[in-house]
C-alpha cells in the first residue's frame, strides 16, 4: 500500500511538515507574488490586516486574539472563494450566489485586490439567467455546460447587483462596463452582450417581480434565511419580506451611486469615458434604479411600519389590507421580533435617527443572547407535520443554523448596523463574539471548540425542537451549552474581514478618494495598525477621543490632510482624503496616517 510509515523511539512530540510544488516556481514568479513587504503569499495572509493596543490597555489580549484568528478567517474565506467546498460539503464545488457576493468580495476588498475582484464580478455575470435573475447557486469550474435553473430566493438578484457597485465604487474602474458576458439560457450560454445590459435585464427582472398593486419585491420562493421558504404556493406572491425590501434598496442605490461617481471622476480630471453612449446608458440605468429604490422605500414607510417598528413580512391580502407578521402584533407565527430587517434598515439610512434608536433598543431587549444577536426573539414554531408559513422553520427537526437562530452572519451585519449608528463602545465586542480563541472567557456557556476557524452559528444544545420551544429561555440563563455550527465554509470570514478593516478601522477605498470612518472604543486610544493598499502596508495610527467616531483630522506622515465630510444621518461622519497622495506616500516608504476622532 502507498503509506509511509514511521518508526520511533518513545516520544512526547512529533512534528511533520509535508509540502508540495502545486503550481511551479516559474509561474508563481510570473505572477509577480513575493514582491510586496510580504515574502511570500501565506505571511501576506497573517501579516497584511494586523491591530495592536498600546501596552497594558483593558484590549491588549483581546487584540491580541484577534490577531491570532486573523489569519485563519483569511484561509477559511479563501477556502470559500477558491474551493467552494467545505469540512461538511467536501464533495461540493458550487458558489452559492448571495454567498460568493458576500464572502469573496468582502474578502478582496479587505486585501485590496482589485483585479481579482474584477474577474470574480464577470464570473458571476456570466451565470445570470437570460431572463434578467441569478440562479440560486452554480458551478464555478466550467459554465460551459449550464443550462438556466428555474428558481431562487427573492433576494438573490440584488446580491450580483450589489457586488458591481460595490466594485465599481472602490475602483472607477469605467471598463468593465463595456465587456462582453454571456447569458446562461436555456440551451446554454447566450451570445455575449455588454454588462449595462446584464444591469439592465436584472433592473427588468425586478420591476416585474414585485407584489401586485405595489413597488415592493415578491416573497418568491425565500430570502436570505434558507428556513423561511413559503409552505403555500400563494405566499410566494402575496408576501413581501422586509429585508428583501431593504436589501433592494441599498442594492440598487449603491450601484446607481457607483455608476454616477463613475463621471464625477470625469469631471474631476479622471479620463474621460470612452464612449459617450455608454456613459449615457449608465446614467439611464441609474435613474431608472434610483426611481424604483425610492419607490420601494416610501411603501416601506407606508405599509411595513406599525407601531413604530418594521415587521419581518407584510401579507397582502385580496381586501387590501397587510398583515404584519414577526411583529409584536402578529398572532400567526408566534414571533414579535425579526434582527434583519432593523440591522438592514440602519445600515441602508432607511431609519430617522430617532426610529434607529427605536430599533436598536427593541433589538437589545429582544434579540441579543449571550452569543450574540439572534434572528428572531424565539425559535420558529414546530408543528412537526403540515407546515403552515415556512417550510423547513416548521419542519427541520435540526435546532441549529437558521433553525437556532443564532445565525453568525446576520451578527456580524448587527456589527455593522452598530458602525453605522456609531456605537464604539458596542462595535468591537460584538465582533469579538465571532472569535473562537478566547471564547469561553466571552461566553462562558460555550462549549470547547477549535480555534483555528470560522462557525456559521452558534447552536444551543437543546435535544430536540420539542426541549428548544420549551426552554428556549434557558440560553439567557447559561443552562444550556453553546456549540460551534458549520465551520469554514461559510462567507462569514470574508464579511469579518472587511468588517475590521472598512468599519472598525474605517479604511474604505472608494475612487480616487480614501475613506476615513473608524468606529472604536475609546480605551483603544494608541491604537495601531496595518491594512493592505494596493499591495503595500499602510500603516495607521488613531488617537481616539470619546465618541470613537467621526475624524477631525488627518495627518499623512506627520503633514495634515485636506478632508471631505461623508454622509451620515446617525453620527458625526468620516471624511475623505485623496487617495493618490496616500498611494504615493506609501510607495514611497512612507503612508502613516494619523487618524484623531471625536
Amino acid at each position: 500500500m502507498p503509506w509511509l510509515t514511521l518508526a520511533t523511539p518513545s516520544t512526547r512530540r512529533l512534528d511533520l511538515a509535508i509540502t508540495a510544488d502545486v503550481v511551479p516556481a516559474g509561474r508563481l514568479a510570473a505572477q509577480g507574488l513575493g514582491t510586496g513587504p510580504w515574502p511570500d503569499f501565506w505571511t501576506g495572509i497573517s501579516d497584511a490586516i494586523t491591530l495592536h493596543a498600546p501596552v497594558g490597555t483593558r484590549w491588549e489580549a483581546e487584540l491580541d486574539r484577534l490577531n491570532a484568528v486573523l489569519p485563519w478567517f483569511s484561509h477559511d474565506a479563501l477556502v470559500h472563494y477558491l474551493a467552494p467546498r467545505g469540512l461538511e460539503q467536501y464533495t461540493g464545488g458550487a458558489w452559492g450566489t448571495r454567498d460568493v457576493c458576500q464572502g469573496p468580495v468582502g474578502l478582496l476588498l479587505a486585501l485590496s485586490e482589485m483585479a481579482p475582484l474584477r474577474a470574480l464580478i464577470l464570473r458571476v455575470l456570466r451565470a445570470q439567467n437570460a431572463r434578467g435573475d441569478w440562479p440560486q447557486w452554480f458551478e464555478f469550474l466550467d459554465l460551459d455546460d449550464a443550462r438556466g435553473q428555474s428558481s431562487a430566493h427573492g433576494d438573490v438578484v440584488y446580491w450580483p447587483l450589489l457586488a458591481v457597485g460595490e466594485y465599481l465604487a472602490a475602483t472607477g474602474d469605467r471598463t468593465l462596463l463595456d465587456e462582453s458576458v454571456a447569458f446562461v439560457g436555456d440551451d446554454g450560454p447566450t451570445e455575449a452582450t455588454s454588462v449595462l445590459d446584464h444591469l439592465s435585464r436584472a433592473l427588468a427582472h425586478i420591476a416585474a417581480s414585485t407584489v401586485p398593486g405595489s413597488p415592493l419585491p415578491a416573497y418568491g420562493h425565500g430570502d436570505w434565511n434558507d428556513s423561511l421558504q413559503p409552505a403555500d404556493p400563494e405566499l410566494a406572491a402575496r408576501l413581501c419580506s422586509t429585508w428583501t425590501v431593504t436589501q433592494q434598496v441599498f442594492s440598487l442605490r449603491t450601484l446607481a451611486g457607483a455608476l454616477r461617481g463613475l463621471d464625477a471622476d470625469a469631471t474631476r480630471g479622471a479620463a474621460e469615458w470612452d464612449g459617450s453612449a455608454t456613459q449615457a446608458a449608465a446614467a439611464i440605468w441609474a435613474g431608472a434604479a434610483e426611481d424604483q429604490a425610492d419607490r420601494s422605500a416610501t411603501a416601506l414607510a407606508q405599509v411595513l411600519v406599525k407601531d413604530g417598528l418594521l415587521c419581518g413580512y407584510g401579507l397582502f391580502h385580496d381586501d387590501g389590507t397587510v398583515e404584519h407578521l414577526v411583529h409584536p402584533s402578529d398572532e400567526r407565527t408566534g414571533l414579535r421580533y425579526s434582527v434583519l430587517p432593523m440591522i438592514n434598515a440602519i445600515t441602508g439610512d432607511l431609519l430617522s435617527p430617532e426610529a434607529a434608536r427605536t430599533h436598536l433598543e427593541a433589538l437589545e431587549q429582544h434579540l441579543l443572547g449571550p452569543d450574540g444577536a439572534r434572528l428572531f426573539d424565539a425559535p420558529a414554531r414546530y408543528q412537526g407535520g403540515p407546515m403552515e408559513v415556512f417550510q423547513r422553520a416548521e419542519a427541520s427537526t435540526f435546532f441549529g443554523r437558521e433553525i437556532g437562530i443564532m445565525y453568525t452572519h446576520a451578527h456580524l451585519r448587527y456589527a455593522e448596523a452598530l458602525a453605522r449608528h456609531g456605537d464604539a463602545d458596542k462595535l468591537l465586542p460584538a465582533l469579538l463574539l465571532a472569535n473562537p480563541v478566547g471564547l469561553a472567557g466571552r461566553v462562558p456557556t460555550a462549549a470547547p471548540r477549535q480555534s483555528t476557524c470560522y462557525y456559521s452559528s452558534s447552536d444551543a444544545a437543546f435535544t430536540d425542537r420539542y426541549d428548544a420551544a420549551e426552554h428556549y429561555d434557558r440560553i439567557g440563563t447559561g443552562e444550556v451549552a453553546l456549540e460551534g455550527g458549520w465551520r469554514v465554509y461559510s462567507s462569514g470570514p470574508g464579511l469579518f474581514l472587511r468588517l475590521v478593516v472598512e468599519t472598525l478601522l474605517g479604511i474604505r477605498r472608494r475612487g480616487d478618494v480614501l475613506e476615513i470612518d473608524p468606529v472604536l472604543p475609546a480605551a483603544l486610544d494608541g491604537l495601531t495598525a496595518t491594512v493592505p493598499l494596493d499591495g503595500l502596508a499602510l500603516r495607521l495610527a488613531y488617537t481616539v477621543g470619546p465618541r470613537g467616531c467621526g475624524p477631525v483630522s488627518v495627518l499623512l506622515d506627520g503633514a495634515a490632510l485636506p478632508t471631505t465630510s461623508l454622509v451620515n444621518p446617525y453620527r458625526q461622519p468620516g471624511v475623505g482624503v485623496d487617495l493618490e497622495l496616500v498611494r504615493r506616500a506609501v510607495r514611497a516608504g512612507g503612508g502613516l496616517l494619523q487618524i484623531v476622532t471625536a
